[in-house]
C-alpha cells in the first residue's frame, strides 16, 4: 500500500505512526481485492479507537475524506454504505471466525473491543433478566419506614422501589439530584431485607471520587439519622470505605489484568460503582467479569458529564433517550409497592433505570442551573444570554486580556492560600475555588495558568527562594501510588511540617504528610483541566475557553465545568468559541445500547 509510514506521511496528511503500523501490521494478515480500502478502514479505526470510540460505524463514515490538505485536496474519501459493506462483507470478519477485526452491527472493531463490548452486553443482559424476588408487603413496609411522606412527585422513593427489585441497577441524574442520598437509603433498605448481612462494596474509577463519595455517604447517613430514618444497625451495616476500582480489582504491577476476574471473585452481594461515566469499556469488561454470580450491580452517574478518557461511553449507552418506559410488570411492582403509578410509559428493556432529575442544588430559575440545562440541550443562543445576564451566580469575560481577569481572582482566592495558618485551613481554601481550563496547554491552558499564578505570586513576595514547593501550593498527583493508597488526581497542599516540606493529603477528617521526594509525579494545580475535575465540586468555578476553537471544546465538557460550581461560576470565554462548544456533541461510536436492546 505504502512503502514507508514517510510515504504515507506525504499523501495522507496528519496520519499518526500509531495508525499506520497498526493498519500495516493487520492488512498483512488478509488477502483481499480491495487492499486500500481494508488499509484505510484499519488506518481510521485505529484512529477512533484513540478519540474513545469502541469501533468505527460504517453509516456515519460512509463518504467522509480523511487526511486531506488545508485545501481540501487528497487525502482517502470512504465509499458509500452499500459499497463499502459489500466489500467488507467479503473480508471474512464475522464474529465466529478468527481475525483480528470483526465486523457485526454494520460496525468494524478491533476483536478485544468486540470481545469487551459483547462481555459486558451479554452479563449486563443477563442480570437484568434476573429480577430479584422480595416479598411486597415486607419491601412496602421498609419502604415506608424509609420514606414516611407519600409524595408522588418523590423520584427518589420510585427510585429505591424500582432497584429493590434489580440485581442490575442503573440510577441516573444531575448535580444535586440527591443520588448519594437516594442510594443510601437503598442500601439501608437493602440490608433491613437482607437481616443487615450483605457484603456491600464501594467503588469509584479515581481516587477522588472515591473520597468524594465516602463524604457524600457519611454525610447522607448523618442526615438520614437526625430525620430518625436510620436506625444504628442501619448505620453500621452501610459502608463508608469507597475505593477505586483499581484497587478493588486488585492491581497486578506491570499487567492490564486484575488479581480479581472470572476465576477469582469479589467477595460482595452489592457493588456500588459512584461516578460511572467515568468507566471506559475494558474496565466495566473487567469489572463485571470480578462480579460474582449473584450479586448485584449499581451503577450512579450523569450520564450528561464527559465520558471515560479512554474507550466507550458506557453510562451514556446504558442510559436511552428518552427513558424506554417500564415494562407491564415492573408497573404493577412500583405501583404495589408505591402506591403511584409511575410516569414512565409501558415499555421493554429499561426496568433497570431510574432516572434523577429534579434538582436541590439549581433551581429551574437559578442562573447555573438554567445555564447547564441550556449547555446540554445544545441551545448555543440562550446559553450565551443566560451567561451575559450578569447576577451573583454567573459572571461573563468575552475573551480579553486573560490575566487582567484572573489578577484579582489569584489575589482573593490564591494569595490567601500562601497565608493559611494550617493544612486544613489550605483544603478548606481549596475547596472553596478552582480554576479550569479546557485545555491542559496553549495560552489559556491549565499549563500555562499555573505559571502565570505561579509567577504572580512569586513577584508579590509570597514565595520564598526558587525551589520548586513551597508553603501553600497546591498539588496533584498524576499517576497511581498503591503503595501509599494516592492516586492520579489526588489533591494536597505543600506545608511546612516539622523541620522540612512535606505534602499534606486529606482523607477524611484526617490528614497524611508525607516528604516530597517520595511522589515524584506531582504538579502545581491552581488551575486545572475539566476532565480532571470529575468528582469534584467547588464553591465558585473559574471557567477559561481557549482563544481558538478546539475539538476537545463540547457540550459535555463545558456542563462538566459548570456543574463543578456549587454557588458562583465566572467564564472568560469568545462568544464564537463558546457557541460552538455547545453546538459540538461528544458523539462515540458503540454498539452496546444496540445490543443491550436485543439481550
Amino acid at each position: 500500500m505504502y512503502d514507508s509510514y514517510r510515504q504515507c506521511r506525504q499523501q495522507l496528511q496528519g496520519v499518526e505512526a500509531i495508525d499506520y503500523y497498526l493498519a500495516e501490521a493487520l492488512c498483512s494478515r488478509f488477502s483481499v481485492e480491495n487492499p486500500a480500502l481494508l488499509f484505510h478502514s484499519i488506518l481510521l479505526l485505529s484512529a477512533l479507537l484513540r478519540g474513545g470510540h469502541s469501533c468505527l460505524k460504517l453509516t456515519a463514515e460512509a463518504g467522509n475524506r480523511y487526511w486531506q490538505e488545508e485545501t481540501g485536496a487528497g487525502g482517502f474519501v470512504f465509499p458509500d454504505p452499500e459499497t463499502w459493506q459489500q466489500e467488507i462483507s467479503t473480508w471474512g470478519l464475522g464474529p465466529e471466525q478468527d481475525q483480528p477485526l470483526v465486523y457485526e452491527y454494520q460496525r468494524l472493531y478491533l476483536r478485544r473491543y468486540w470481545r469487551f463490548e459483547k462481555g459486558v452486553a451479554d452479563r449486563l443482559g443477563q442480570m437484568k433478566c434476573q429480577q430479584l424476588d422480595p416479598d411486597a408487603g415486607r419491601t412496602a413496609g421498609v419502604l415506608a419506614q424509609l420514606f414516611p411522606q407519600a409524595d408522588p412527585e418523590d423520584q427518589q422513593r420510585q427510585a429505591v422501589a424500582n432497584a429493590l427489585r434489580q440485581r442490575f441497577a442503573v440510577i441516573s441524574g444531575g448535580p444535586g439530584t440527591g443520588k448519594t442520598f437516594t442510594v443510601t437509603s437503598l442500601l439501608a433498605a437493602m440490608q433491613r431485607l437482607h437481616g443487615h448481612s450483605l457484603r456491600i462494596r464501594l467503588v469509584a474509577p479515581t481516587g477522588k471520587a472515591a473520597q468524594r463519595l465516602n463524604e457524600s455517604i457519611v454525610a447522607a447517613k448523618a442526615e438520614l439519622h437526625r430525620q430518625g430514618l436510620l436506625e444504628p444497625r442501619d448505620l453500621d451495616a452501610i459502608p463508608e470505605d469507597a475505593a477505586t476500582l483499581h484497587r478493588c480489582l486488585g492491581v497486578i504491577p506491570g499487567q492490564h489484568e486484575f488479581r480479581h476476574n472470572a476465576g477469582n471473585p469479589l467477595m460482595v452481594d452489592m457493588l456500588l460503582v459512584d461516578e460511572a461515566s467515568m468507566v471506559d469499556l475494558p474496565m466495566m469488561y473487567r469489572l463485571l467479569q470480578a462480579l460474582p454470580d449473584g450479586a448485584m450491580l449499581i451503577l450512579l452517574g450523569d450520564p450528561d458529564q464527559l465520558p471515560s478518557v479512554s474507550a466507550g461511553s458506557v453510562l451514556a449507552d446504558l442510559i436511552p433517550r428518552p427513558h424506554p418506559g417500564y415494562s407491564e410488570d415492573n408497573c404493577m411492582w412500583l405501583e404495589k409497592l408505591t402506591g403511584i403509578r409511575p410516569s414512565q410509559a409501558r415499555g421493554q428493556g429499561a426496568d433497570y433505570l431510574s432516572q434523577l432529575t429534579r434538582s436541590r442544588r439549581f433551581s429551574d430559575e437559578g442562573g447555573i442551573g438554567r445555564l447547564a440545562a441550556a449547555v446540554i440541550g445544545g441551545d448555543a443562543e440562550e446559553s450565551w444570554r443566560i451567561l451575559g445576564d450578569s447576577s451573583d451566580a454567573l459572571q461573563l469575560q468575552e475573551g480579553r486580556d486573560l490575566h487582567a481577569w484572573l489578577d484579582p481572582l489569584i489575589e482573593t482566592r490564591y494569595v490567601p492560600l500562601l497565608q493559611a495558618a494550617d493544612a486544613a485551613q489550605c483544603f478548606a481554601l481549596l475547596s472553596a475555588f478552582r480554576i479550569l481550563c479546557v485545555t491542559r496547554t496553549g495560552e489559556q491552558g491549565a499549563e500555562q495558568i499555573n505559571a502565570y499564578v505561579g509567577e504572580r505570586l512569586r513577584r508579590a513576595g509570597l514565595i520564598a527562594g526558587e525551589g520548586r514547593w513551597y508553603p501553600g501550593c497546591p498539588v496533584m498527583v498524576t499517576r497511581n501510588h498503591y503503595e501509599l493508597d494516592l492516586f492520579n488526581g489526588d489533591i494536597g497542599v505543600v506545608v511546612r511540617h516539622g523541620r522540612g516540606l512535606r505534602v499534606a493529603f486529606a482523607k477524611g477528617e484526617e490528614l497524611r504528610f508525607l516528604s516530597p521526594s517520595r511522589l515524584p509525579s506531582l504538579e502545581v494545580v491552581y488551575a486545572m483541566t475539566v476532565h480532571k475535575t470529575q468528582g469534584s465540586e467547588f464553591d465558585e468555578v473559574a471557567l477559561v475557553l481557549p482563544e481558538n476553537d478546539q475539538l476537545l471544546n463540547s457540550r459535555e465538557l463545558l456542563y462538566t465545568g459548570i456543574t463543578r460550581a456549587r454557588h458562583g461560576l465566572k467564564v472568560w470565554a469568545d462568544e464564537a468559541v463558546w457557541k460552538q462548544g455547545v453546538v459540538r456533541s461528544v458523539n462515540r461510536y458503540s454498539g452496546l445500547a444496540e445490543r443491550l436492546l436485543s439481550s
